[in-house]
């Protein structure tokens, strides 16, 4: 029998929805090891797409879609790489990712999915890609992978019941209609603040980008969708001196910290926190 072992991830932001120097999307993100898809060879279900071998399938674990921790794209490439493992064929996420369109927008969950730890695309050349869509509606390759590094702390996590989950037309209508601001000042803050913070185990720094980052580029845009509930928790951790974002559209809202103040966070607000993926998928054969 064979088995899947997924993961899930945060999107930390989108750097260019405006594509003015060439290029469109991009971004940076971190695999979970909790919650994630685990799925094996079974009879629970049939997975059939055109170019992927058919493969049955059961879902061992699951978690909650469209709440910002990338859930399509990850169980996807799990039944996906389930049923090209059950035909003893090696396929790398980003070739699979391209028979079943994913990652036509942010390449993290893909490249998570293959190496995990803390992740930045380089985007979509116009080229191949003329407009910001998201991976529903766009059938452009996954973005190439730029830097990949070990990520170090914990990560926190609460999706809000009253958050909204954006996707489909409405996910599509907020990119065609996205009024960004600030992205050059986005481009200094994650390159030049968060990624050098990551790599150098510097969390005040990273915490301090993260703050920064929320208010600018497209990440502004996703905020001001979501509900009062959702950005009543993020004033609040912040107060708390617990600076956040928010997963993608969210209502996902996470923040990095020691195991220590994580279970402050837990404590207070509930939520979870989980360590890393650093090693991306696992796939068990028994």
């Amino acid at each position: 029998m064979i088995k899947v072992i997924g993961l899930s991830r945060v999107h930390i932001t989108l750097f260019d929805v405006e594509g003015k120097y060439g290029r469109l999307d991009g971004g940076m993100g971190v695999g979970l090891k909790f919650p994630r898809v685990v799925v094996r060879e079974g009879n629970c279900g049939s997975f059939e797409v055109e170019g992927v071998p058919k493969v049955g399938y059961c879902v061992e674990e699951d978690y909650e879609e469209h709440v910002g921790l990338g859930h399509t794209t990850q169980f996807l490439l799990a039944l996906g790489k389930l049923a090209f493992e059950s035909s003893f064929t090696r396929k790398s996420a980003v070739e699979i990712a391209k028979l079943l369109g994913r990652g036509s927008t942010s390449g993290v969950g893909v490249h998570v999915f293959e190496v995990g730890g803390f992740v930045v695309d380089g985007g979509h050349s116009k080229k191949v890609k003329k407009e910001f869509l998201p991976s529903d509606f766009s059938r452009a390759p996954p973005p190439p992978l730029l830097m990949r590094v070990d990520f170090p702390w914990y990560i926190y996590v609460n999706v809000p019941r009253g958050g909204r989950r954006i996707f489909g037309k409405e996910e599509l209508q907020a990119f065609k209609e996205a009024k960004v601001e600030g992205v050059d000042a986005l481009m200094r803050v994650a390159f030049m603040e968060f990624v050098p913070s990551v790599v150098e185990g510097d969390l005040d720094g990273v915490l301090e980008a993260l703050d920064v980052i929320q208010g600018l580029g497209f990440k502004r845009v996703e905020w001001g969708l979501q509900t009062e509930e959702v950005r009543s928790l993020s004033k609040a951790m912040r107060s708390k001196g617990f600076p956040n974002g928010l997963s993608s559209f969210g209502p996902a809202i996470f923040t990095f910290c020691k195991k220590r103040e994580c279970e402050e966070l837990k404590s207070t607000f509930g939520g979870f926190y989980t360590e890393p993926n650093n090693e991306g998928a696992k796939v068990v054969w028994s």
